[in-house]
């Protein structure tokens, strides 16, 4: 099994009826129930026991449902309804404003935002990187899906912008944390991309490093979206990002690059926020040390 002790403060890992749920102590701590979750614990042939809890062709309408109720089940929230988007690599946004969803039916997007409490909001992932927002202030969340396409159309900032808009959020209330996602250790990009964010990002060359010859370069996600978060008025210390490279550890995570390169089909990993207090909050026992 990888090693992932080199966690940044204030994330934890919680082991939790077989399910391995990353948290970041800070959101929970400001009332909000979230999670970034594991590779295992679930139903899903990938190859046994996959947490798998994105809709896609290799897995079973069936295996999915039951992953997601184990999930709700191990986070205490049983009965809340349970949001997602059909994504589709864009910076569009979701605002949920009633409890009433179809959750067998969702909306295209990338990003779902919500004030309402007891209901979970939700993006999949398999190297992409998923980023939690939370208003400390009116409890609105949003929950998005920043591949290196969001990432080139700002998705994180327009979030920011909507929620400020919608909920009177100020961008100094928001806690923002960064889940396991691609490193740039990993994240290879070819000439064509390291262009558009030339073209876009006056900060391009904090971004990539191992340039090649013929302009390939590895890029860095995290650090792409953190610069956004502080260019919309979040504070650098209410950001946290877990830095967890999910190549490196696709032993815990799924990997959409490394897995496909070896011919495997490849689950998603779900990061997950709504409103209301965590079922572990006073169990701490469940911490790995």
């Amino acid at each position: 099994m990888s090693d992932i002790s080199h966690f940044k403060t204030h994330f934890k890992i919680r082991n939790i009826a077989g399910l391995e749920l990353l948290v970041c102590e800070p959101l929970e701590l400001a009332g909000f129930v979230h999670a970034f979750t594991g590779r295992r614990g679930g139903v899903s042939p990938l190859p046994a026991d996959g947490l798998n809890l994105g809709n896609f062709s290799q897995d079973s309408r069936e295996n999915i449902q039951e992953n997601r109720r184990r999930l709700k089940s191990a986070l205490g929230i049983k009965s809340w309804p349970l949001a997602t988007l059909r994504q589709i690599h864009s910076a569009d946004i979701v605002e949920l404003p009633t409890r009433e969803l179809n959750e067998s039916e969702p909306q295209e997007g990338d990003a779902l935002l919500t004030d309402l409490q007891e209901i979970a909001i939700g993006v999949q992932t398999a190297d992409c990187l998923p980023v939690l927002l939370a208003d400390r202030r009116s409890g609105a969340v949003a929950a998005v899906h920043a591949g290196w396409r969001g990432t080139l159309a700002g998705i994180v900032s327009s979030v920011v912008g909507r929620m400020e808009r919608r909920f009177n959020t100020r961008p100094d209330d928001i806690i923002a944390v960064l889940g396991p996602a691609i490193g740039s250790c990993c994240f290879e990009i070819g000439a064509e991309v390291v262009t558009l964010f030339q073209n876009s990002f006056v900060e391009t060359d904090q971004l990539v490093s191992r340039r090649q010859a013929n302009g390939k370069a590895n890029f860095n996600l995290n650090l792409a979206n953190r610069i956004q978060l502080r260019q919309a008025g979040v504070a650098d210390n209410s950001v946290f990002d877990s830095d967890i490279c999910t190549v490196c550890h696709n032993d815990r995570f799924f990997s959409y690059r490394f897995e496909l390169g070896a011919e495997k089909p490849v689950g998603r990993q779900m990061a997950l926020i709504g409103l209301g207090l965590p079922s572990w909050i006073e169990r701490s026992s469940h911490d790995e040390k």
